[in-house]
């Protein structure tokens, strides 16, 4: 295949832009060339390191309550739309793949002005604002979820890649999840991340404190928490006399997931997306303020096939999470079922998915610059017609 020029546009967070770099390793293995847009809360990620070509556009999340605020806002949308013009004309794309995110709008948008083919990946089971509102400039919409709601096949044509994950968790899927053995240590990985994490240091402590001592006498608990956090958790843990592990942060999840029976955990795309391709059971507490309830709709289809339980946070009491605990890590058969199923959910190949559609729709791009007064007047109408919440 010819060599192509992708452009891969990805707001500032790790959840769009860790599926944006997996991406961008599998056709940079392809010899195609690569160019990555995000806005400057990307650079916390340093990703220019790892000899990535990188431009960052100035824009202000459009969700904004006063005046001034709006106004910013605005201004920054103009300006890196202009920036974003200047960017793809110069790179001369044949694709651009959008991975959500406000800081995707104006270099998609571009894109349908120029008529450079567009995809947009859409992580969650919800298609987010910023993807909804691009939707219908888009030339294809790859999602994560099949079960993924606010799509318009009419519209726009969708196809089902899964979410790209980390190298590291792929290999993982090579190894087998741990035998419940009668009476032997049985390990809980508890990851709250950043939203809500206060939730889980105080549930699940308490709710491990509810167990039979027999079963908490089993346990090897590792548990991320907030810093302020975990004095709290460690004397809880101490009490009931439980094995623990605490840490703001563990840097080797696909290390600790080798060894790991069960998951507790909030159900962002990417932490879904990894748990089924390593086939680990879980026990998912959705973030209650993740915009559209989108974390409670990540995990539709893994509870569905048997691989993990939902909680909802506002019903969820110690006594509640403590039942389900306690019935997957002390039944065999259910361990051993939900393991299976939460693995047939994974979708280990979906960078390669990915990688597919996007040279598929590459090789048929025909690009027609539009004169410089037409971009700005398109700005002036993306201005005046967007009205949408942050990514």
């Amino acid at each position: 295949m010819t060599r192509k020029k992708i452009i891969l546009v990805a707001g500032g967070t790790g959840g769009h832009i860790f599926p944006a770099i997996s991406l961008a390793e599998k056709l940079e293995k392809m010899s195609h060339e690569i160019l990555i847009i995000t806005d400057f809360r990307g650079k916390k990620f340093e990703i220019e390191k790892d000899g990535w070509s990188v431009k960052y556009i100035n824009i202000e999340n459009p969700n904004q309550n006063k005046l001034f605020g709006k106004i910013k806002a605005g201004l920054s949308l103009i300006r890196s739309t202009v920036e974003s013009w200047k960017i793809i004309s110069n790179f001369g794309a044949d694709v651009v793949v959008g991975f959500g995110g406000y800081p995707s709008l104006p270099p998609v948008v571009v894109a349908n002005w120029m008529r450079v083919p567009s995809i947009l990946h859409e992580q969650n089971a919800v298609l987010g604002r910023a993807n909804r509102w691009l939707s219908r400039r888009a030339t294809f919409i790859a999602k994560s979820f099949k079960n993924t709601s606010g799509l318009d096949e009419e519209r726009t044509p969708s196809c089902m890649t899964g979410n790209p994950v980390r190298n590291e968790i792929i290999a993982s899927r090579d190894i087998i999840a741990p035998r419940l053995i009668e009476k032997g240590k049985v390990n809980l990985l508890i990851i709250g991340g950043s939203l809500g994490a206060n939730f889980l240091s105080n549930i699940v402590p308490a709710a491990v404190g509810l167990l039979d001592k027999q079963l908490r006498d089993r346990l090897i608990i590792k548990q991320q928490c907030r810093r302020e956090d975990i004095q709290n958790v460690n004397v809880a843990y101490k009490k009931v006399g439980v094995e623990v592990e605490l840490k703001t942060f563990f840097s080797h999840i696909s290390e600790l997931l080798k060894k790991t029976h069960l998951v507790i955990s909030r159900s962002g795309a990417s932490t879904v997306a990894e748990l089924a391709v390593v086939g680990r059971p879980a026990i998912f507490i959705p973030y209650p303020s993740a915009i559209d309830n989108h974390q409670q709709k990540n995990t539709t289809d893994l509870v569905e096939a048997g691989g993990a339980w939902c909680c909802e946070e506002k019903n969820l009491t110690p006594k509640v999470l403590a039942n389900v605990i306690s019935k997957v890590i002390t039944d065999p058969g259910v361990y051993n079922k939900a393991v299976m199923a939460s693995r047939n959910c994974g979708v280990p190949d979906a960078v390669e998915r990915l990688a597919e559609l996007v040279l598929r729709v590459a090789s048929e791009s025909s690009r027609i610059r539009p004169a410089s007064k037409i971009i700005l007047a398109n700005i002036l109408t993306l201005f005046l017609s967007f009205e949408m919440g942050g990514g």
